[in-house]
């Protein structure tokens, strides 16, 4: 049953915009470069570098569902999950230039130094990105409406994305100069700027329209214990980890691929061009098709794309270092389809919202995308810990192009193919759990009284 548009387009487009431009390049630019700015510039040690971004996302998992309650449980003038895009960016744009600011410290100070800041950043990143996600199930009942407006934020990202995995190096050679550690700090200072201006023009535009009054007397992690003895969570949240393991693990080896593997880094602006460019079509041309083809279903949308997928990773992994055509190639093609996981996994949240909040009658959008962000968490989190790990173990030599170890480089090779690989087979599969089905039932028998009311004589 076609349901009623509630959203302008400018609507859609400002929520997209604070979503994914400016936050999103900061948080591309942690996810891509993080790793590779805390070994060749500021000096961190792989393995502390490794063991601070674990820790980090244990703590996140500890904190996520709670900042999630919260969320929930905010009642102010301004609406209850409004009120975080105002008060918290600020703070975390300071933290997020913080931790590429590169002092002069020893190497205990540098590890210090780096565990505060990544762990400050990423408590800041949840407490503005839960509230965020939350806000979209509350502006519209209209599914469609949702998926686009969600497509349209993933191909902003797209665009976010491309800029910074692909001239970030240039960026820093030409804002820094001779010192590296000053062009990464502008570069996260632009899109810290960027996402000040998109977050707060979100927090003026978007305004909150289907709220559930909460109990003021209710224990605050009741909805979250009820949330838990739905048992289709489980599969849920493996699917939002492994998502994120399959993307994250992309970006962070692509630049060690190409220094050191393809022992060429002119070769990474071309490379993640590729990837990006291969996900923006992929996004914004490829998805809507298919999702209109399979009527929008998500499991056969995950399921057709990502077995694609599986076939060319299986390929590279044999030949992309041996032909440059056909690293690219396949890897235009791979992209195209795994890049859709970035708004697979927000489309499954705010459906899997809308299932609890019709199968169990309770409103908890925001301690739903904090468990989704607590999966997300926990995939970079092993991404980080994978590519931490495999330096560590294989003797990794920093900067030292050519000069590397035979157990690198197959290493390298293989976390860039055989891992999202494997996460890509993991996807399939927790998708078969989501509770597509009932979803629809629910979401008709829902438009169907909506209609009826509407249609109703009015005396």
């Amino acid at each position: 049953m076609k349901e009623k548009n509630e959203l302008t387009m400018g609507t859609r487009f400002i929520w997209a915009l604070g979503q994914s431009s400016g936050r999103q390049f900061i948080t591309a630019l942690v996810s891509t470069y993080i790793l590779v700015f805390l070994t060749d510039t500021f000096g961190v040690p792989a393995g502390a570098a490794g063991v601070i971004m674990t820790c980090a996302a244990v703590w996140d998992a500890i904190n996520d569902p709670m900042m999630g309650t919260l969320a929930d449980r905010t009642k102010t003038r301004w609406g209850t999950y409004r009120p975080f895009l105002l008060f918290v960016p600020l703070p975390w744009a300071v933290v997020a230039c913080l931790l590429f600011a590169a002092p002069d410290l020893t190497v205990r100070g540098k590890i210090v130094y780096t565990a505060v800041l990544y762990i400050c950043y990423g408590m800041l990143l949840t407490l503005l990105e839960i509230p965020y996600n939350a806000i979209l199930p509350t502006m519209t009942h209209n599914e469609m409406e949702k998926n686009d407006t969600i497509s349209l934020s993933t191909f902003i990202a797209s665009i976010a994305i491309l800029i910074v995995s692909s001239f970030t190096t240039n960026l820093v050679n030409v804002l820094g100069g001779d010192d590296p550690a000053k062009g990464y700090f502008l570069v996260v200072l632009i899109g810290a700027v960027l996402m000040l201006i998109t977050s707060w023009l979100a927090f003026a535009k978007c305004k909150e329209k289907y709220t559930v009054e909460k109990n003021a007397n209710e224990n605050p992690f009741k909805g979250l214990g009820e949330l838990l003895k739905i048992r289709q969570v489980y599969p849920m949240l493996a699917f939002w980890c492994v998502g994120c393991i399959l993307f994250q693990i992309i970006m962070a080896s692509s630049v060690y691929y190409c220094m050191y593997y393809l022992m060429n880094p002119a070769l990474i602006t071309t490379y993640m061009l590729v990837i990006s460019i291969s996900g923006m079509v992929g996004v914004m041309v490829l998805m809507p098709i298919i999702l209109r083809r399979v009527k929008g279903s998500m499991k056969k949308a995950v399921t057709y794309t990502q077995i694609i997928c599986v076939v060319c990773y299986v390929i590279l992994f044999f030949v992309g270092g041996k032909s440059i055509p056909a690293l690219y190639i396949l890897t235009f093609v791979a992209c195209m389809f795994s890049t859709m996981t970035n708004a697979f996994r927000p489309m499954t949240v705010v459906g899997f919202t809308d299932y609890v909040l019709l199968e169990k009658g309770r409103q908890m959008n925001a301690t739903i995308s904090a468990i989704g962000g607590f999966s997300y968490k926990v995939g970079t989190a092993i991404s980080n810990a994978i590519l931490s790990f495999v330096l560590a173990a294989t003797g990794y030599i920093a900067g030292a192009i050519g000069g590397q170890t035979h157990a690198f480089m197959v290493g390298i090779n293989s976390v860039r193919f055989l891992v999202p690989l494997a996460a890509t087979v993991l996807y399939i599969i927790f998708i078969q759990f989501y509770p597509e089905k009932r979803l629809m039932e629910l979401q008709a028998a829902r438009a169907a009284q909506n209609a009826e009311v509407s249609e109703a004589p009015q005396e």
